[in-house]
């Protein structure tokens, strides 16, 4: 039964919620020209395949070892059970060598996986040397093993380092932010549109190179508009303010506003500390942090403060 001509040096068996994890080992191995079976390199070949014959002829017959993830996520997945019975059977006729190669992610039981079976802790290793195991594994002598590059930073705390941020730094930030936000609603009005297309009509207007308007009509009634322009408070010029309104808006009058972003910095990035005077209950704003927000959450945040008033 044993063919040395396989069509694949290793095939990964894993549950769709360890796909991250899976991916750089898979990433890797390819990088270094090991034939691998990923569904994510397989998408062309296997539309319109019937998947269950595919899969148990892959999985039992086209490859020299498979790699099972095992995890609480992997017991219970209809597809990776089909796969390790089939890995299963190949295992079974094949007594002399081995070809199911465990790696454990968490101490779940496996049916057939016995606890006398030699496995890999996944906590044990970062992804890179996982991949130089299963190269040595396949006797790749040729092949050079990658060093661990302490791409995976989860158990290293990487300091701030504080540094003096110039007022010309975060005028520029103020300047990019406020066009990231204009691009934000730009785009957001668009696919607004678009998804509502028989009741809603949008309008964005530039006032000036530091303001502009977006305004929504449905059913051709006025529903929601808002000013969004550089400038706060008390002639406040390091800000980017907010005003909304469902009858219209006051467009050239700035002394009034529902909200605003403030720059400000911790002496080694730059951010806002958004008012968040209509924080609580809306819709896409769970993760902001109002006190260190970025430009693109402070979009996010106007937007939701905007598109309230649709939801009335």
């Amino acid at each position: 039964m044993t063919n040395k001509n396989y069509k694949y040096d290793v095939v990964l068996s894993f549950a769709g919620e360890d796909r991250d994890f899976v991916d750089k080992i898979a990433e890797c191995l390819k990088g270094n020209k090991i034939k691998v079976f990923y569904d994510k390199y397989e998408e062309v070949n296997l539309w319109g395949k019937n998947l269950y014959t595919h899969l148990d002829d892959v999985y039992q017959n086209k490859a020299r070892y498979c790699i099972i993830f095992i995890s609480q996520w992997y017991a219970n997945k209809n597809w990776t059970n089909h796969e390790r019975i089939s890995a299963q059977a190949r295992a079974f006729a094949e007594t002399n060598e081995e070809y199911i190669l465990p790696i454990r992610l968490d101490n779940t039981q496996i049916p057939g996986i016995r606890p006398t079976i030699g496995y890999i802790n996944a906590k044990n290793y970062s992804s890179k040397q996982l991949c130089n195991l299963i190269l040595k594994k396949l006797n790749k002598p040729n092949i050079k093993i990658q060093e661990d590059d302490f791409e995976e930073y989860g158990e290293i705390t990487i300091p701030k380092i504080r540094r003096t941020i110039t007022d010309l730094e975060k005028k520029r930030f103020l300047k990019s932010s406020f066009n990231e936000i204009k691009k934000y609603f730009q785009s957001a009005l668009t696919k607004l549109k678009k998804s509502n297309s028989k009741i809603i009509e949008t309008e964005f207007e530039e006032i000036t190179s530091s303001k502009f308007v977006a305004t929504v009509y449905v059913e051709e009634e006025l529903k929601a508009q808002c000013k969004i322009w550089i400038g706060g408070m008390w002639g406040s010029e390091n800000s980017i303010s907010f005003s909304e309104g469902t009858r219209g808006i006051d467009i050239n009058n700035d002394n009034s506003l529902n909200d605003s972003a403030t720059v400000a910095d911790d002496r080694s990035e730059i951010y806002f500390e958004i008012l968040g005077m209509n924080f609580g209950g809306l819709e896409g704003t769970e993760n902001i942090n109002l006190k260190h927000a970025s430009p693109k959450e402070v979009a996010k945040y106007y937007w939701a403060r905007f598109t309230n008033y649709l939801r009335y």
